[in-house]
């Protein structure tokens, strides 16, 4: 352990001392002044990555993934491999907003997070917003991340290919006359072919691994005299079959994301700005399991159509924006055992409609010189919920001392009309998504956090500390027979609170060729409901205390760039199964309290490089060599008590052991790029 700790630390570490950054200027960034505008990652009540920086972290699979390049940011946890989402400040992903383009997209992942849902070759940046975030955005308690397709117009064709051991892509950008682009790019994958025969090998309910998915966007953009015009599709669909538990689950799987929309941006006068957005957001998953013998089918769907207005005045350090939002969102599940007969209505577990419409004020101005207010205003009504208008401010302060260094305070409120209630541990689409009503409250936070922030001309520090109190929180009981019978899954559902609290430190250095940042966490999430844990306190899942990560991304010459990454998070909660013994014919299990175990902490170690193969006026070719997990530590997806079957036939006694369920190895990943001009 010595020896790889410090293999380690050298590669994480020892580009510092000659190096100097790839990483190109951040964009669109909020800071403390005009002048440092371009310096801060790490801005109050938002975080910012540029697509460059994206690229700068070593790739599963060879493939730049923008939502994993997240977990390097302050405030931000690993829930694991299989956890594809984002767990920010101790809440789930589903506490999160995902949106493309200002869209809502409602699973943001592909199976496991072995591939990117959003294609980096069409990505300009992320924006994550949390505190006072702007009116479009709708309905989370943690925060809201966008993604952001590249809209420059320049005057260019770019043919764009790119191939590794498990994937094709091929697309192409069109631009003219710099007013008009459209821009079109297919992935598909071949893994049945390449990577699950050899991951097999490995065992750990791997041998059975199916999957693959396609995806495709398409961009394109107009420009007017004094006004722009752009619209986006995409569509994506995955594919799966596998085994768990010593195969005695057996799965398959099929799902996909259908994302459409429009903006429409006006210069009305200086200084005033007029935008109006519609999206549209398809998403339908289907799982067949066998559970120990008896088969199942659970089908989700949810279509949400959103329309929104923002008059905008922006100048210099003041702003105000104001509009509305309307949402109708669309939910059904249905539950089907494929042992019986298909009933017209029997099998439908939970069906429902929600319309939301919101009105919001953002403001931004300066008291004085050195004290800056931001606040925003939003007074919501959402149907079939009490009481009829829900009211939710937030407001930040920030003294900006000089140029470089800034301090704020932030209190903020904030709802969630839509429930995601995770049935497992891991990110798998079968967790129940259901609305509030009259008789399912909507969820709540109300959060204070203060900071620091310095941006100097090489060097960005942050430091935060935060306390979210939450109320009216969903959680499964437990009871799967119960739910997998009855024709409401909401009595399933109980009500609780919880507390999240913790600090986070980050820094981020910038030099001509190196880029270097480091970013440790301290969180804890803890709920308590009347009817789970005898109504103690207990830790949540994603109460995982320690969260360290670190990239460091160096230029060895004009045709050679090395990258290196480094995760280090505390264990999930579990709870332990702490006896097992016969009913009948049945092997029932007897759990000790609620997540009072936990598992062993995660760590691991990426490393890739970029090597420049050909470079001329008309084409470009790269290759990246990526190796996940260098030193192929098991970091299993989930932990689970079984028995030993020959202990038991022989003695007639149970004799417990502990099993790790599948995980992510050493894994190797070769990529090829082509651009043609």
């Amino acid at each position: 352990m010595k020896t790889r700790l410090t293999f380690t630390l050298s590669l994480l570490f020892g580009n510092l001392l000659y190096g100097q950054s790839v990483v190109d200027t951040i964009k669109n960034m909020d800071t403390v002044t005009v002048s440092r505008q371009k310096q801060l990652i790490n801005g109050v009540n938002r975080l910012t990555l540029s697509v460059k920086q994206i690229e700068a972290i070593p790739k599963i699979m060879g493939i730049a993934d923008p939502l994993k390049s997240i977990r390097f940011l302050p405030g931000f946890g690993n829930g694991g491999d299989a956890n594809t989402g984002a767990q920010y400040r101790g809440l789930p992903s589903g506490s999160n907003g995902y949106f493309y383009n200002g869209v809502l997209v409602h699973n943001p992942s592909h199976l496991f997070g072995l591939f990117p849902l959003f294609n980096n070759n069409v990505v300009e940046d992320l924006k994550f917003y949390t505190g006072v975030v702007p009116g479009k955005y709708f309905g989370k308690l943690s925060g809201y991340i966008d993604i952001n397709s590249n809209w420059q117009v320049r005057d260019t064709t770019l043919i764009k290919a790119e191939a590794s051991l498990a994937h094709l892509g091929v697309g192409a950008r069109i631009e003219r006359d710099s007013v008009q682009m459209v821009e079109i790019f297919w992935r598909n994958t071949f893994m049945n072919k390449t990577l699950w025969p050899v991951l097999s090998k490995s065992g750990k309910d791997l041998e059975s691994m199916k999957y693959d998915l396609f995806d495709l966007n398409i961009n394109a953009k107009r420009i007017f005299n004094k006004s722009e015009l752009k619209a986006f599709f995409y569509l994506g669909g995955d594919k799966a079959m596998f085994d768990l538990y010593e195969k005695r689950a057996k799965n398959s799987m099929d799902w996909g994301n259908l994302v459409i929309g429009m903006t429409h941006t006006a210069d009305l006068r200086r200084y005033i700005k007029w935008e109006n957005n519609i999206g549209y957001s398809k998403y339908k998953t289907r799982v067949a399991f066998d559970l120990f013998g008896e088969e199942f089918a659970l089908t989700n769907h949810q279509n949400t159509l959103s329309i929104s207005s923002t008059l905008a005045y922006r100048k210099s350090r003041r702003s105000v924006e104001t509009g509305f939002l309307y949402m109708l969102d669309d939910l059904g599940t249905t539950l089907q055992n494929e042992g019986q007969a298909d009933q017209s209505g029997s099998n439908i577990r939970y069906k429902s409609n929600q319309q939301l419409f919101k009105y919001f004020l953002n403001a931004k101005s300066p008291l004085s010189e050195k004290i800056e207010l931001e606040g925003s205003l939003n007074l919501s009504t959402v149907s079939a919920v009490e009481p009829p208008f829900i009211i939710n401010p937030a407001l930040s302060v920030s003294w900006l001392m000089n140029a470089r260094n800034t301090f704020f305070y932030s209190l903020s409120m904030a709802y969630q009309p839509t429930h995601q209630v995770g049935l497992t541990n891991i990110n798998l689409p079968v967790d129940y998504v259901i609305h509030a009503n009259r008789n399912l409250s909507v969820s709540k936070i109300r959060e204070v956090s203060g900071g620091y922030r310095h941006a100097g001309s090489r060097i960005e520090f942050s430091i935060d500390v935060y306390y979210r109190w939450l109320s009216d929180l969903k959680e499964f009981n437990g009871n799967i027979i119960s739910l997998n019978k009855g024709d409401d899954i909401t009595s399933e559902i109980e009500n609780g609170k919880g507390v999240t609290y913790g600090a986070d430190f980050f820094v981020r250095l910038t030099t001509p060729r190196n880029y270097f940042t480091v970013n440790y966490s301290y969180s804890r999430s803890f709920r308590k409901f009347d009817a789970i844990n005898n109504g103690e306190w207990y830790k949540y899942i994603y109460d995982r205390p320690h969260n360290l990560s670190i990239v460091n991304s160096y230029k060895i010459s004009p045709k050679i760039s090395f990258s290196v990454s480094f995760m280090y998070n505390s264990g999930s909660a579990y709870t332990p199964t702490v006896g097992m013994f016969y009913f009948g014919n049945s092997v029932l299990a007897e759990y000790g309290s609620k997540n009072s175990n936990r598992m062993d902490a995660y760590h691991r170690l990426d490393a890739g490089i970029d090597l420049l193969l050909k470079k001329t006026s008309k084409c470009r070719q790269t290759l990246g060599i990526s190796i996940i997990n260098i030193y192929n530590h098991s970091n299993p997806i989930y932990i689970y008590q079984s028995y030993d079957r020959d202990y038991f036939e022989k003695n007639n006694a149970f004799k417990m052991i502990q099993k790790d369920g599948p995980n992510l190895p050493l894994l190797p990943a070769l990529t090829y790029s082509l651009e043609i001009l």
